[in-house]
C-alpha cells in the first residue's frame, strides 16, 4: 500500500516536468531469463502509462531463440515494437504511440562500422562526394535514429558500446537493482533524477 502511494506520488511529480523524448536501457546477458522477460513487457506498459514516446532496450545476448521468444512475449503489447539482431529485423506489438526498439547483441561499434562501410561504398560507386560526408550523412546510415535523453544501466556500473554515436550527450543513470527485480518505482526514480539535472550537451 505504501509503495503504491509512493509510486503515485512519483508519477504526479514527473507529470509536472519534461519527459525524456527517448530512454535507452542497457541490460546484461541473461537478464531476460524467465522473470526478466516478464519485466520487459512491464517496462513497455510503464513507459506507455507515463506518456513516453520512445524506448530503446539493448540486450547483450545473441542466443538465436531469444529474438523469437521476445517477439512472442510482446505480441500483445500496446506499442510499435521492432526487434533488431545483426542479421534481421522483426516487428511485433499491437501498435500505438509508443515506439520500442529492442537490440539483441547489435552493438554500437558494429553499427557505426557498417554506416562507414555504406558511405565508402557510395563514394566508390560515385554516388557520394567525399566532401559531403558529415555528421548528418553518418547519422542517416545508422540503424537506430533515436537519440536517447536518458540511458539507464540496470544492475551494473558499466555501460556497453550500444548507441555510442547517438548517446554522446545522453544523461546516464545507474541502478544497483538487477533487471528482473526492477520495479516501476525504480524506473520513475530514474526519470525524476533526470528531470532534476541541468543538461549541458557536452559543453
Amino acid at each position: 500500500m505504501i509503495s503504491r502511494l509512493y509510486e503515485q506520488l512519483l508519477e504526479m511529480r514527473i507529470s509536472k516536468g519534461t519527459l525524456p523524448s527517448c530512454i535507452a536501457i542497457v541490460l546484461s546477458s541473461g537478464d531476460l531469463i524467465e522473470e526478466g522477460l516478464c519485466r520487459l513487457k512491464e517496462m513497455i506498459e510503464w513507459s506507455g502509462s507515463i506518456g513516453l514516446s520512445s524506448l530503446v532496450l539493448y540486450i547483450n545476448d545473441t542466443e538465436p531463440s531469444l529474438c523469437q521468444k521476445i517477439a512472442d512475449s510482446l505480441h500483445s503489447s500496446p506499442a510499435q515494437i521492432s526487434l533488431h539482431t545483426a542479421d534481421e529485423d522483426l516487428l511485433t506489438g499491437l501498435g500505438g504511440s509508443l515506439k520500442v526498439a529492442v537490440s539483441l547483441g547489435y552493438g554500437g561499434k558494429r553499427e557505426v562500422t557498417e554506416a562507414f562501410r555504406d558511405l565508402l561504398r557510395e563514394v566508390e560507386e560515385g554516388r557520394l562526394d567525399p566532401e559531403h560526408i558529415n555528421e548528418e550523412a553518418i547519422e542517416s546510415r545508422l540503424r537506430f535514429s533515436q537519440k536517447p535523453d536518458l540511458v539507464i544501466r540496470a544492475g551494473g556500473k558499466q555501460l556497453s558500446d550500444f548507441m555510442i554515436w547517438q548517446a554522446a550527450y545522453s544523461e546516464l543513470y545507474f541502478t544497483d537493482v538487477n533487471w528482473p527485480k526492477l520495479r516501476k518505482i525504480d524506473f520513475l526514480r530514474a526519470i525524476r533524477d533526470y528531470q532534476g539535472r541541468e543538461r549541458r550537451f557536452g559543453r
